[in-house]
Order: structure tokens, then sequence, then C-alpha cells
């Protein structure tokens, strides 16, 4: 987290200005952010704002733009020079057989192990040709093209708290892919000494 605005009060604030006189019965501010949690009656945790600076692989941050319920502004290839930084995996996965989208058991086997790193080792030599090519005049914005999913990019991302839960619910999800998950509950654990009550309620109720 980067910046912020608002927290657990500024839920309770707005909260207690559209509910009104049906808030008396839920004397305080925590009691008040279960109740809302509960019932899903979200409206009021868009008060709370959180900005994120965020650094992923690439074929992950394609998942995360699905969410469009956030501010997005991405490190451009067009006019920078992009890092050769890559995400490798330290284990490889069969294909999900109850769930066509997600990965199922561990790879054991050396031959496909080797044929996966041989794969993943090409990143660096794209990356070489890359480079090369920008030294010889062609455009950032054509040289980048050729560039694989696994090199990390960068954004801030700006979402409010309503929406936030939104995405941990899918991200955080035992069918989620495994590093979108990381960083999905390392951004609830971010914001929960911002909004403690918000996060304990939703760790209860969802």
């Amino acid at each position: 987290v980067i910046d912020y605005m608002g927290d657990d009060t500024s839920i309770v604030q707005s909260a207690r200005v559209s509910y009104g006189k049906g808030t008396k019965q839920v004397s305080t501010d925590k009691g008040l952010i279960k109740y809302l949690m509960r019932h899903w009656h979200s409206t009021p945790f868009e008060m709370c704002e959180i900005k994120y600076h965020i650094k992923l692989p690439i074929f992950i941050a394609r998942q995360w733009i699905r969410h469009r319920t956030a501010n997005v502004n991405e490190i451009s290839g067009r006019y920078s020079v992009l890092n050769p930084e890559f995400y490798i995996p330290d284990k490889i996965y069969d294909q999900g057989k109850l769930n066509k989208q997600m990965s199922g058991n561990e790879i054991k086997c050396d031959h496909t192990k080797q044929l996966y790193t041989e794969y993943i080792n090409n990143s660096y030599k794209q990356y070489n040709t890359y480079k090369m090519l920008i030294d010889r005049g062609v455009s950032k914005e054509m040289a980048r093209i050729g560039l694989p999913l696994n090199m990390y990019t960068e954004f801030y991302w700006c979402i409010d708290l309503h929406n936030l839960m939104n995405f941990i619910k899918l991200r955080s999800a035992i069918n989620a892919q495994h590093e979108i998950k990381e960083y999905s509950d390392a951004m609830k654990e971010l914001i929960s000494d911002l909004c403690p009550h918000t996060i304990s309620s939703f760790n209860k109720y969802y």
C-alpha cells in the first residue's frame, strides 16, 4: 500500500448516514461493520480507497486487469526499455481433472521438467534479441512485441474497499491460480491494520 483514503471509521460514518435510526441497535463500530458484512450491505465500504504499487508477471497482470473496477496506470514499453526480470516457477503441474482452468498434480518426470526449463530459459534469449533490436534502431513499441508473458510489469492500482473484497473473494479462493492468490492474500494482509474490523468480519463471513 502506498496511499489510502478512509478506514473503518469512514465506513461506519457512511453507514450511519445511510441507515439513520436503523443503526441504533448496532452500538459499536465493530458491530455495525459485522452487520454490514454479514448482510453484504456493501456501499459503505466504497468510502475507503487504497492505492497499491504492484510488480507482477505479465500473465498474472492479464488475469488481474479483468477486474475493471479499479484505476490502473501501467509502465509503458513504448516509452521505457523494459528490465530483464522473469518469473521462474519452482514446480510445474499437469492439467486439473475437475476444473479445466486449474493445474493439477505436480509433474515429477525429469524429461518434462527439463523441457520446461529449456522453454523458460528462452525468456533470456528473447530479451537479448529485444535489446539488440533496440540497439539497431527498432522502436521500443515494435521490439517489445516478442517478449514473453513471464516478464515482470508494474502498475499503480487504486480501488475502493468494496471492490477489493470482491477481488479477494475470487483471487484468494481455493481454485485461483497460485501466483495471483499470493498477491491477493498479501493485499488483504496489508490492509488488516488499516481496516481491522472490516477484515476480521470479512474473514468470518467469506
